[in-house]
């Protein structure tokens, strides 16, 4: 347990410093995907001019080559608006989690099995947000060249502008065997057909077709789980606006559900 906090806690200080970085800086997003961080300058009719974070060399960027810029402020201005970039409002999308059993890395199946259940859970609750299907999200997330291990290469606005939504639930499930928990029980059936004593008290007390005792005995073999939970909510600014992290009171391997259910209840994006 001690590696996968250390994991939950490298993958929470990544994000926070992302996001710091990004508060002191205008980050331009250009129409390829990538992005410029620093400070922009000036804004003319066709060029904005900029200067990259700790340098003093301006340079000029032509609007049709930009998306969008974030200002440090907080205020987005959107550029060549055919790219759909204000459609994004109250658009929702689930990232496929990542898995870890037993501080392995789990299946890619397992992955996606979380990230359409962690869906249903929200688009059964979504009042007026919109929630991507998952395999509109998988398809996106393709098509970009984005895979389970390329998150960290992109801010989390540049994932929601790939995906064109306002929100993505980014999240690790994490299951490690504990033990086990053996249980046994006894039975004891009497049948009596109220027959005569037998003649002799050697042997059977009764004759056979007077009273019968059985005893049985049953055990089972319960495989016990921790399960710990991480979920984030990045916005299309790359703001982490919920950040929650629970460990299941339940012991089963797919006690990871009722865990799920347990956090998304307390995000801004349910609606009870």
């Amino acid at each position: 347990m001690k590696r996968i906090s250390k994991i939950v806690m490298t993958i929470g200080l990544f994000f926070g410093l992302i996001v710091i970085v990004q508060a002191q800086n205008d980050i331009i997003l250009k129409t390829d995907g990538t992005e410029m961080i620093g400070n922009v300058k000036a804004i003319e009719e066709s060029d904005v001019k900029f200067t990259y974070e700790n340098e003093t060399i301006e340079y000029t960027v032509s609007k049709s080559k930009i998306s969008k810029i974030t200002f440090s402020s907080g205020r987005v201005e959107f550029f060549n608006t055919s790219s759909d970039l204000k459609d994004h409002h109250n658009k929702v999308a689930i990232l496929p989690f990542a898995f870890i059993k037993n501080q392995d890395d789990g299946s890619d199946s397992m992955s996606k099995k979380i990230q359409q259940e962690t869906y249903s859970i929200f688009n059964k609750n979504k009042g007026n947000l919109d929630f991507q299907d998952v395999m509109t999200t998988n398809r996106l997330l393709s098509k970009a060249g984005i895979g389970a291990n390329d998150e960290q290469n992109y801010s989390m606005g540049e994932i929601c502008d790939i995906l064109g939504v306002e929100y993505v639930v980014q999240g690790m499930v994490s299951i490690e065997k504990t033990g086990q928990s053996s249980y046994s029980s006894s039975n004891t059936n009497i049948k009596n057909n109220d027959k005569k004593p037998a003649k002799t008290f050697v042997g059977k007390l009764f004759d056979d077709s007077g009273t019968n005792v059985k005893t049985g005995t049953s055990s089972t073999t319960t495989e016990n789980y921790s399960t710990t939970i991480t979920m984030n909510i990045y916005n299309d600014k790359g703001d982490n606006i919920f950040s929650k992290d629970h460990e299941s009171f339940w012991q089963t391997e797919d006690a990871y559900k009722i865990t799920l259910n347990f956090l998304a209840k307390r995000t801004p994006l349910y609606t009870k």
